[in-house]
């Protein structure tokens, strides 16, 4: 008797990393009870025709949503799913369902929605679908029921070491190398955050949470997925990986011990920097810590303790001396254009962000505009005040909070001269070219002075890049 199909769709989308989400919900599934299919629509010429002959004879459908423009693709699919499989339940997981789940639930498409860490969710919701027993009470999903929305009960963090390793097998490892064009692979050890920022939706989410895996388990698990793929860099794709000091200790151990060739990166709190001792940043260094990403979000003491970052501005700095004297690269998130937040103040943040800048040619800068995001106290403060969030699935399907270039509480003359700001800091330390040499001298003076006006400096670079190939 053939084993019943699950297929697993991730939508299109503007960014490469491997579809983790969908991953650890397929390698739970036991292989000796389901056959698992994971389709990703960014490597499928056309991502349909290979769902609707996989489709035949499945006990679901599954799409993992992240808010944005993802949605769009995640829509176009499911609808077609639903039009020629009328009776089949469509199932979505992920950031953007678990966080709206009504809106959600009002798309006739979507018949069930899997809440927050869906890994032992969906594994029950696929027992009673395939038993035709009712959803009623299944932690973790809320469904519709005759038109009638159904919520159950949420379903508390599970120590994901109590999980089965990731079967790599599922996905076109290669395939993710070629788009990206990085020997890379992408790996989450930990799920949860347990800080308290009041502009990220991670504490209601996780409800301040954390579980890793084993120091031992993640040598073991990259250990065997190198002999396997032979990548040059692991990708750590944790919400906080530098949250336990003795954790990262031991990492940094398993994978000198097994000599394994390869970078990596991670995610960092500053705070979480100016806690490790130097034999720690040594360790970290000789196993291949490559570059690290460091939410900075503001560069004044006021704006990190409004929005309770819970670091000191010092941190920042401290750490960064850090990573100079170990050449390690860091990305800093920078948030500007936060309700209240005064022009002085966004003002000094890309002082800062110079600062910085000057500090390391591995420093690099990704400075976005606020947008308010459900599920923490400033947009709960903002929505009480009427702000307007977007609403429905397709409304939401426009929201970008990385290529925006506008803010609601900034003025367009300010959100001018950020952009201009971006691009000359951005030109004026990145690693030195001979023929941008003297744009990138002028680009220096001209965020020593804050003169950014007549940016001529971007048509001479656009005549420096050379023409296309014609293929």
């Amino acid at each position: 008797m053939p084993k019943p199909t699950v297929v697993l769709y991730n939508p299109k989308a503007v960014f490469y990393t491997m579809p983790l989400a969908l991953l650890a919900i397929g390698s739970y599934l036991d292989s000796d009870k389901y056959n698992v299919v994971i389709i990703d629509g960014r490597l499928e010429k056309d991502p349909l025709e290979k769902i609707f002959s996989s489709l035949k004879g499945a006990i679901c459908f599954g799409v993992t949503v992240l808010t944005g423009g993802p949605i769009k693709d995640a829509l176009l699919i499911s609808r077609a799913v639903k039009n020629k499989f009328p009776q089949l339940p469509l199932v979505w997981g992920g950031w953007h369902p678990s966080l709206f789940t009504a809106e959600t639930l009002a798309e006739p498409a979507v018949d069930i929605v899997v809440k927050g860490q869906g890994e032992t969710s969906f594994e029950e919701l696929l027992r009673r679908l395939l038993d035709k027993q009712s959803l009623l009470g299944l932690q973790g999903i809320s469904y519709k029921e005759n038109g009638t929305i159904k919520t159950n009960p949420e379903r508390h963090l599970t120590d994901i070491n109590a999980f089965p390793g990731l079967n790599y097998d599922l996905l076109d490892v290669k395939g993710y190398m070629k788009l990206s064009g990085k020997n890379q692979i992408d790996y989450i050890s930990s799920q949860g955050c347990r800080f308290r920022c009041a502009f990220c939706a991670d504490p209601v989410m996780y409800n301040r949470g954390w579980h890793g895996y084993s120091a031992e388990r993640i040598g073991a698990e990259i250990g065997e997925l190198w002999k396997k793929y032979q990548f040059a860099h692991v990708h750590f794709q944790d919400e906080t990986f530098f949250t336990n000091k003795k954790r990262v200790q031991q990492v940094a151990r398993e994978f000198i011990n097994r000599n394994l060739p390869i970078t990596w990166f991670g995610t960092m709190r500053a705070d979480q920097g100016v806690r490790l001792d130097d034999e720690t940043w040594k360790l970290c260094k000789r196993s291949g810590l490559k570059k690290i990403m460091i939410g900075m979000e503001a560069g004044t003491q006021q704006m990190l303790d409004w929005m309770q970052k819970d670091i000191k501005l010092e941190d920042i700095f401290d750490t960064a001396k850090k990573c100079v004297e170990y050449n390690i690269a860091i990305i800093f998130s920078v948030i500007v254009g936060f309700p209240g937040e005064s022009p002085e103040s966004v003002l000094e943040t890309l002082e800062v962000v110079k600062r910085l800048r000057k500090m390391s040619g591995n420093f690099s800068m990704s400075i976005y505009y606020y947008k308010p995001y459900p599920g923490n106290k400033i947009a709960d403060e903002l929505s009480a005040k009427g702000y307007q969030f977007p609403h429905g699935l397709e409304q939401w399907s426009d929201f970008d909070y990385v290529n925006s270039g506008k803010s609601d509480w900034l003025t367009p003359a300010q959100v001018n001269h950020i952009e201009r700001f971006k691009f000359y800091e951005q030109l004026a330390w990145s690693r030195p070219t001979l023929p941008k040499f003297i744009l990138q001298q002028v680009a220096k003076w001209r965020c020593q002075k804050n003169i950014y006006a007549f940016p001529i400096e971007k048509n001479i670079i656009r005549f420096l890049k050379p023409a296309p190939k014609v293929s």
